[in-house]
Parts: C-alpha cells; sequence; structure tokens
C-alpha cells in the first residue's frame, strides 16, 4: 500500500523531481500501489483512465494499435514520465514481462500539480515557507493600523483541504476571501468550453476579495493542489478590517485641479464594463477590464497616481493595484 512508498520513490518521476520530499510527502496518500506478476494486463489500449500510471520496479511492455511494442524498465534512467498518460484514452496497452510495482494517481491531480509547478518557476522549500511573514510584508498590509492586523488573525476560520478541493468556483457569489496558510493551488478561468491557467499560489497568497468588492460573481476558480489549510475571512470582516483601511477616494470635482497641478504623473483607468465605457466615456481614460487588470500589472509604473473609475469595479481595482504597492484613488461622484 501507499505506506510502502517513499519521496525518493516518486522524486526521479516528472513532475516531482521539481518538488521538496515534504511536499512529496504530502502527496503519497493520493497514491495507490499495486504489485503485478509477470504477463499481467495493466491496462488496455482504447480504454479510458482516470488515473495515471508510474513505473517504479520491473519492466513491461507498451503495445500500440501497430503492434509496436516499447519496452520499459523501472530503472532505467529513461523512466521519467506517467505510462502512456498523453491522453485519457489509452493509446498502447501496458502488460507486464516481469513482476511490476506500479504507483497510480488520479489525473486530474496530476494535472494540478504539473501546472503549478510550471507556472511557479524556481520553488522554495515548503517547510521554509511562512504564510504570515509572506502575507504582512506584502506591500497591501502596509495601509493596516496594527490593530486591525490583530483583529484580522484572530477572525480568519481555519479549514483543512484536501488536493484537488476547488475552495472557489467561477461564476459562484462571493461571500468570503481566503488566505492560503498552507499547501499550494492554481488559479484557472473557463471561455467558451476552455479552460486557461493563470497562477500558481503558495503558502500566505490572500485570494478571492475582488468578487467581495466589485460585488461581481467570482472571475475564476481557485484549485488545490495539494493539502493544505485556508483561511477564510467573512465579507463583513474584511470590509470593516481589509477594505476600509486601503481605499482612498477622490471626487470627480477635484480630478481637473489634479490633473493639471500634480507633482507626478496622473493615469485614469476606467473598469466599468466595455458597453457602460463607449457609451459615456471618461477623457483622458483608459478603458481596462477588471478581469485583465492583474496581467496588466507589470507594465505599471510605481512613479505614477492611478484614478480608477467604475464604482464598486473601480473599488476592486483600487484594491488590486494597492495590493501591487502602487498609489491609487477611486475616483467618486
Amino acid at each position: 500500500m501507499e505506506d510502502s512508498l517513499k519521496p525518493e520513490d516518486l522524486q526521479r518521476f516528472i513532475p516531482f523531481d521539481e518538488l521538496s520530499a515534504a511536499a512529496v510527502q504530502e502527496l503519497i496518500p493520493h497514491f495507490r500501489v499495486s504489485r503485478k506478476g509477470a504477463g499481467k494486463i495493466v491496462f488496455k489500449r482504447g480504454v479510458q483512465d482516470d488515473d495515471c500510471h508510474f513505473l517504479l520496479e520491473g519492466t513491461l511492455d507498451l503495445a500500440d494499435e501497430s503492434f509496436k511494442v516499447v519496452t520499459i524498465q523501472g530503472d532505467a534512467e529513461e523512466n521519467l514520465l506517467a505510462l502512456d498518460a498523453s491522453h485519457p484514452v489509452h493509446r498502447s496497452a501496458a502488460i507486464t514481462k516481469t513482476a511490476c510495482t506500479i504507483a497510480s494517481i488520479k489525473r486530474d491531480y496530476l494535472q494540478l500539480i504539473s501546472t503549478w509547478v510550471e507556472l511557479s518557476g524556481e520553488l522554495p522549500d515548503d517547510e521554509d515557507t511562512d504564510w504570515l511573514e509572506t502575507l504582512l510584508t506584502s506591500d497591501l498590509f502596509s495601509h493596516f493600523p496594527p490593530s486591525n492586523i490583530q483583529q484580522l488573525l484572530a477572525r480568519f476560520e481555519e479549514r483543512e483541504v484536501r488536493l484537488g478541493d476547488v475552495i472557489i468556483r467561477e461564476g459562484d457569489t462571493a461571500d468570503e476571501c481566503f488566505v492560503l496558510k498552507e499547501g499550494r493551488a492554481v488559479v484557472t478561468r473557463t471561455h467558451n468550453h476552455h479552460v486557461t491557467t493563470l497562477a500558481a499560489l503558495s503558502s500566505g497568497a490572500l485570494f478571492g476579495e475582488d468578487s467581495l468588492i466589485s460585488q461581481l460573481p467570482r472571475s475564476a476558480s481557485i484549485t488545490m493542489s495539494s493539502d493544505g489549510v485556508v483561511l477564510a475571512l467573512s465579507r463583513e470582516n474584511f470590509n470593516s478590517l481589509m477594505k476600509t483601511p486601503v481605499l482612498e477616494y477622490i471626487a470627480e470635482s477635484e480630478l481637473p485641479d489634479l490633473l493639471e497641478n500634480s507633482d507626478v504623473g496622473v493615469i485614469i483607468l476606467d473598469v466599468r464594463s466595455r458597453q457602460d465605457a463607449a457609451d459615456s466615456p471618461i477623457l483622458h481614460a483608459r478603458h481596462v477590464a477588471l478581469s485583465d487588470l492583474r496581467a496588466l500589472i507589470p507594465t505599471l509604473s510605481s512613479s505614477f497616481l492611478y484614478i480608477v473609475a467604475g464604482e464598486t469595479r473601480a473599488e476592486a481595482a483600487a484594491y488590486i493595484l494597492s495590493e501591487a504597492g502602487l498609489d491609487v484613488r477611486v475616483l467618486s461622484h
């Protein structure tokens, strides 16, 4: 069973080679280990398989529809990938030549792990990651009085989560935001039935606050790519402890004087719907869809003051920009 599986058994395979031993150890309960004698079928060609299989020990043959046979040896350096895992319907049959030990994991789980590894780049050692330090040293928390931070930490609700759990589902109504205390997650968005992966989250990440402020449905899904712990914060606590200290406002009547006399450059961002922006354009404003704002942040300079128009959408946009350390105001009527 999986209790005989060790991190080093998996770390020679992609994508586990990019994870720390501690991270791989967390994944072991999600594996099923099977032992098969010689001449046994591991999987059949043309059959859909919800699992991916890794050959730990022994030798087996993969035979495709043309009867081309590829022999895989468990201890070979070339044995780096799950067996015939490029498609959920097997294109080859797998038959053991000798006694074999095989570790299997759900295909969806492997995809989540692979996606997180691909997006996150150089990985920190999970044991050395301090979620609280990561959270509190972000640009956003420089706006918070110490008393708010103390209350915030006291009001988080801690929840254990598992690999594959959907913490936020795209299209749902928002009533909480979250901090990832332990574990890893991926952010995805669906358009025309096509799923795009947007980001990888590690411990200390704050997420789900955009929809709380904008009062719009969730714009993306957040799915765990490991076991972990999340901290949930209610809308009421978020508004009183996080939203209010961060957002600053400027009246529309003050805007002409600011544009004329500001010591720094001023950029106006219009985050209303495309139709509203077209029907009543704001002079000198650049239209940006709220869902695209995070992707735009790397192109924005901290040398400018950003004025955001668009009512509740503007508040959400201003919060996102403040998280990135930019100087921003919400345009109010």
